[in-house]
């Protein structure tokens, strides 16, 4: 005869979670970059700062739209007045979550062609995403690299943004 202990039948009724045989009212799961409650996925009005990384000089604020979706890709658009006309791609890249509330992200666009501050080549963004408390809003600290068409490191700073969820 078979003895049950209060450890194998914890074990049997976790095993019984996660293979589904068991569900409890109002319980859950989510996949990591799953729409959940105050979860990353869906569209982003963002507000943009870029700072001078050692000095702190702030320039001026401009918009930005981040798509981030289910599978953990992430698509963005910028009005950052900096660029010409057609000059820098939209970007794309990934995201997953790292802690609870915090995410990290990494997107890549195209510069097209040289003007102004700018060459031709890529810009990288990595950033660090944090969620407010209920999903509706975020702040986001962030690197931002440019590239050569080479794939020189040519340029750097960084940004902060703060984006709200759109509805």
């Amino acid at each position: 005869m078979f003895r049950f202990t209060s450890a194998s039948l914890r074990a049997l009724l976790v095993k019984a979670l996660v293979l589904g045989f068991v569900t409890v009212p109002g319980f859950r799961v989510y996949a990591q970059s799953a729409q959940s409650p105050g979860g990353l996925t869906g569209s982003w009005w963002v507000a943009v700062t870029l700072y001078d990384c050692n000095t702190g000089a702030k320039r001026p604020p401009f918009s930005s739209i981040l798509l981030f979706d289910r599978g953990g890709t992430l698509a963005e658009s910028t009005r950052n007045p900096g660029f010409q006309p057609g000059q820098r791609s939209p970007g794309f890249g990934t995201w997953s979550q790292s802690l609870s509330s915090t995410y990290q992200a990494s997107d890549w666009a195209f510069i097209q062609f040289t003007a102004g501050p700018f060459q031709a080549g890529t810009q990288k963004i990595q950033h660090t995403i944090t969620l407010n408390n209920d999903g509706s809003a975020f702040t986001d600290d962030a690197s931002v690299y440019f590239y050569d068409v080479t794939g020189t490191l040519i340029q750097q700073g960084c940004a902060t943004a703060t984006g709200t969820r759109l509805q």
